[in-house]
């Protein structure tokens, strides 16, 4: 097998992992868009812009983005020790109860796929573990490298934030388009800045943003899944 096939397969694979058709439900969730449209913090594409560069700078960067480089590198080492302890890290960076249900749903329903697409854990995995360490499972098997692993990742979460932000804003496809494409820079700057992170660098708060998703949780009309 000639390697341009071999990298096509991986390329495949990625879309596979990232196609809005996995059924894992991320759809279902909005992480504090939905009350942050609610209260007036996002109201225009503008705005839409900054939420999104700054959740994933200040949070998905590095949080889920740094957890997925060190879940990959102890995935391939198979050092489950190191495993468990990124599983109980990933999950404490969750500030709201919101979001470690979200991190919990997603990883179950992400290793409900994994014997199906022949993607293997070790017998005693937690049940209760989180996505960034699971999905780096699925990429470190498939052999797609943790560059464009997490180009992918980031890159899905836009799609979904600006999916829940066309249901809830008076936000033009047009427009989202056009957000997406603005948005290049900041997702490759992530990605770069998740794979240079020290140890002690990896976790930060967003309070705003946690107060929205906690807010979230008790909104009287939702959307989204809380």
């Amino acid at each position: 097998m000639t390697s341009n096939v071999v990298n096509q397969r991986k390329l495949l694979r990625l879309l596979q992992l990232n196609s809005p058709s996995l059924p894992i439900g991320t759809y279902a969730y909005s992480q504090g868009l939905e009350s942050a449209i609610s209260q007036g913090v996002v109201s225009d594409i503008k705005t839409a812009g900054e939420w999104l560069k700054t959740v994933l700078k200040y949070s998905l960067m590095p949080n889920d983005m740094a957890m997925i480089v060190r879940a990959y590198q102890a995935w391939q080492a198979e050092d489950i020790e190191q495993i468990d302890r990124l599983i109980s890290q990933s999950r404490a960076l969750r500030e709201t109860e919101e979001l470690l249900q979200e991190d919990t749903h997603l990883s179950q329903a992400l290793m409900r796929l994994a014997e199906t697409l022949e993607v293997a854990f070790p017998e005693h995995f937690p049940r209760k573990s989180s996505l960034p360490v699971v999905y780096a499972r699925f990429a470190q098997t498939w052999q797609i490298s943790i560059e464009e692993t997490l180009t992918a990742f980031a890159w899905s979460w836009m799609e979904n934030q600006i999916a829940a932000l066309l249901k809830l804003c008076s936000v033009g496809q047009t427009q989202a388009q056009k957000l997406m494409l603005e948005m290049d820079d900041a997702v490759l700057q992530a990605v770069d800045h998740a794979l240079s992170l020290e140890d002690s660098q990896v976790g930060m708060s967003l309070p705003v943003f946690a107060i929205l998703s906690s807010q979230h949780e008790q909104q009287y009309s939702r959307l989204f899944r809380s």
